[in-house]
């Protein structure tokens, strides 16, 4: 797993460039003590979502599939659009995602504050 570098509280700059990143292959980073992300690229995007699923808290995010515009849990099949966090309903448990900025072909993700996990109760 990869460490990070903080540049604001905020703002934390991936020890990754973009060319290091590839549709095959996501990368795995620890943000601070309490989080680790998944990095993608997709579509010619880049994405951050949080390594744990938040249906089971299980962190294996970095392991699970994609398909179409969407990231699977490989431990239940949970499925979570990449760019949003939401399931295809739109109910339920929500993938936390981070915003990921490029400046001088590094990645830089902003940190969310807030709620470690994000739960709508319906």
């Amino acid at each position: 797993m990869d460490r990070c570098i903080p540049v604001t509280p905020s703002a934390i700059r991936l020890r990754a460039h973009t060319s290091e990143v590839t549709t095959k292959r996501p990368r795995l980073f620890n943000l601070d003590d309490e989080t680790d992300i998944v990095l993608f690229f997709l579509n010619e995007k880049f994405y951050a979502v949080d390594n744990v699923c938040p249906h089971n808290h299980s962190p294996l995010m970095h392991e699970g599939y994609i398909k179409d515009d969407y990231i699977f849990c490989p431990v239940h099949g949970f499925g979570f659009n990449i760019e949003t966090g939401y399931q295809k309903s739109k109910d339920g448990c929500r993938l936390k995602t981070f915003e990921v900025k490029i400046e001088d072909g590094y990645l830089y993700v902003k940190k969310n504050e807030g709620k470690i996990f994000d739960f709508k109760f319906i």
